[in-house]
């Protein structure tokens, strides 16, 4: 019986030694990042068959579990991934948004500055003060549209910063999971089965940090181990082994940089494939808002210095010579991907220019191209043998094309840093017109010749010898000399302010409207305008630019166009905040509910621990009273 008693008080101060090593543990590690809580499975030994029945034996300690919810892991893990790459994406885009909407760096005043410098000279055009200004203004808006491109620059340079730390990181993760993996699997092969509950924690640890770089699942294998897989459930570790992520630059932007999975046979590029955390929101940037505001803003300069330049080059300066371009001559960044040959692009118009990037391949056989737009995958075919090809206000050049060929196109990529003012003075600024209209006293009508426009002009000097004589006979209508595009149909009932176009040979188009009523043989003249420097014409055309809907299909102006960018911008920044702080409240709950299950409360840990002291006490003192029982019997037989 006393041994019986011996062994009952033994088991349970086994049990409670272990039980209250497990406590304090549990104390020991309130702090530490990742620890669950672990508690000791008891369970009653079999009992002894006797005279009176079953009489019990004490008590067992079994295994050493660790509170660990599976499914909380998993929305833990899913919630700080979307969290995290929230946070990173508002981050980044509250950057732009800042830059964007700020007077003093964005563009939309520096617009609204040269075009009011721009009517200044209109209104006085032989002012050189006023000149001076429209070139420094011109200047303020090169400077613009350069700090613009400079601050994007830098923002790309952190996001390929963020992208590359974050994958260091990522893969010194992925080598610490595959080594507890290993440890794991031997540990447990060694325990008889019992976890190892801190190798798992320091495990399950390092996979919520993985989740806070980039999306993670997982799935266990039978031996323990675990493996992972990121983004759209690409292999990272499987088992004791991993794979290295590592970046290399873009072939379509050399700017950026691509995710690659280093492997043996060669780089495999997934950086499409990578979602959530950290690296999700960095690429989710760049894609969504970063490439975005860098073509948008490229598109207006593009359509600004084309539109300024071909307006200006119509016009003459002070000294009666042709204008020059105002803005440098922006140029088309084209990437040869794969293949040989070569391929230039011109900008042949902007009213169908996009933001889009494109690509160009060619067949093996060199016969077919296909251009396709790169932001709706609208595809564009045709035959090399056309030798040219123009597309959303681009002209592609194909002689240069060879077999298999492939280009990428970012046609205003670059625009906003090549923007520059190239007038080199005042008196270069062409606010006049080369041709004027006179109509001669012997005219016996009231026939006008108005809003004079040039396009395309070759040559500052007018040919003598372009008029425009009235004929009433049936159909009514003014004969041209000295160009083509003539005879110009012209009923005063109902052509009233038409508007017509001449050709003058080795000049240029001439555009007017016609009013009034002529009279039979009224003739109006064009001749040139030698020495008009008060003439303001040219200067009111490009101040009209301003409100011209150049952009977006004609449906835009300049500002409009930023104004959207801005708009953008912060919608998407606006709503990043706010599913940042939504998600962000969603992984709190998480949080709570894991800590729950999981999390060491101190209060409920000192209570257990005085609770087992005391069991502990209780079965020393079973111990000590079968050792008074046997020394009693062992007296007793003395």
């Amino acid at each position: 019986m006393a041994g019986d008693l011996l062994l009952t008080g033994l088991s349970g101060l086994t049990a409670f030694r272990n039980v209250l090593n497990t406590t304090a543990h549990n104390i020991a590690n309130v702090n530490t990042d990742g620890y669950s809580r672990q508690r000791v499975e008891l369970d009653a030994r079999d009992p002894q068959l006797s005279g009176s029945g079953y009489v019990g034996r004490g008590v067992n300690s079994g295994n050493i579990s660790r509170l660990y919810d599976q499914f909380l892991s998993v929305q833990f893990r899913n919630s700080s991934s979307a969290a995290t790459e929230l946070d990173a994406y508002f981050n980044f885009a509250s950057q732009v948004d800042n830059v964007l909407a700020n007077q003093n760096i964005g563009l939309s005043t520096a617009l609204q500055d040269f075009f009011n410098a721009v009517q200044g000279v209109a209104d006085d055009p032989t002012s050189i003060p006023a000149r001076q200004v429209l070139l420094t203004e011109g200047e303020v808006l090169e400077n613009r549209f350069n700090t613009l491109d400079n601050l994007f620059s830098d923002l790309s340079a952190q996001v390929n910063s963020n992208v590359q730390g974050a994958l260091s990181d990522v893969n010194n993760l992925a080598e610490g999971i595959a080594t507890l993996n290993q440890q794991i699997v031997v540990s447990s092969a060694g325990g008889n089965g019992a976890a190892p509950n801190d190798l798992l924690d320091a495990r399950d640890k390092l996979i919520d940090d993985l989740s806070k770089l980039v999306n993670v699942s997982t799935n266990t294998q039978e031996n323990g181990a675990i493996n992972i897989f990121i983004g759209s459930g690409q292999s990272l570790v499987l088992g004791s082994n991993f794979n290295t992520l590592g970046t290399q630059p873009s072939g379509f932007d050399p700017g950026a940089v691509d995710i690659v999975f280093q492997q043996p046979a060669g780089n495999v590029i997934v950086t499409k494939f990578m979602t959530g955390g950290r690296l999700g929101g960095a690429i989710r940037f760049r894609n969504e808002v970063l490439d975005p505001a860098i073509n948008t803003l490229g598109q207006v300069a593009v359509t600004l210095a084309f539109a300024v330049n071909e307006q200006h080059k119509n016009g003459i300066d002070l000294n009666g010579n042709q204008g020059l371009n105002f803005f440098s001559d922006l140029q088309v960044g084209v990437v040869n991907i794969a293949g040989s040959g070569s391929l230039n692009i011109s900008f042949a118009n902007t009213a169908g220019l996009t933001s889009s990037d494109y690509s160009l391949t060619t067949d093996a056989t060199n016969t077919n191209y296909t251009i396709r737009r790169l932001s709706d995958n609208t595809v564009f075919t045709g035959l090399v043998s056309s030798g040219s090809v123009t597309q959303d206000g681009l002209t592609f050049d194909l002689t240069g094309l060879a077999a298999n060929a492939d280009f990428r196109v970012r046609p205003t990529r670059s625009a906003a840093g090549q923007f520059s003012v190239v007038i080199n003075a005042a008196d270069e600024i062409a606010a006049a017109l080369p041709v004027v209209s006179s109509i001669p006293i012997t005219n016996t009508g009231s026939g006008q010749l108005n809003n004079i426009s040039i396009n395309g002009l070759l040559t500052n000097t007018l040919p003598p010898g372009v008029s425009l004589t009235y004929d009433n006979s049936a159909p009514p209508r003014y004969i041209v000399a000295g160009a083509t595009g003539g005879p110009l149909a012209y009923d005063p009932s109902v052509n009233n302010g038409d508007s017509y176009t001449v050709n003058v040979a080795g000049f240029g188009d001439i555009s007017f409207t016609l009013s009034g009523q002529p009279a039979n043989t009224d003739v109006i003249t064009l001749s040139d305008n030698a020495g008009g420097v008060g003439d303001n014409r040219n200067a009111n055309l490009l101040s009209s630019l301003q409100t011209a809907l150049t952009l977006s299909g004609g449906s835009a102006t300049f500002q409009d166009v930023y104004g959207q960018i801005v708009a953008d911008v912060g919608r998407r920044a606006q709503s990043a905040e706010s599913n940042r702080a939504a998600q962000q409240g969603l992984l709190n709950q998480t949080i709570a509910a894991k800590d729950s299950v999981s999390g060491v409360n101190l209060d409920e840990e000192a209570a257990d621990l005085i609770r087992f002291q005391q069991a502990y006490q209780a079965a020393s003192q079973v111990v000590l009273t079968s050792r008074t029982i046997f020394d009693t019997l062992l007296g007793a037989f003395r």
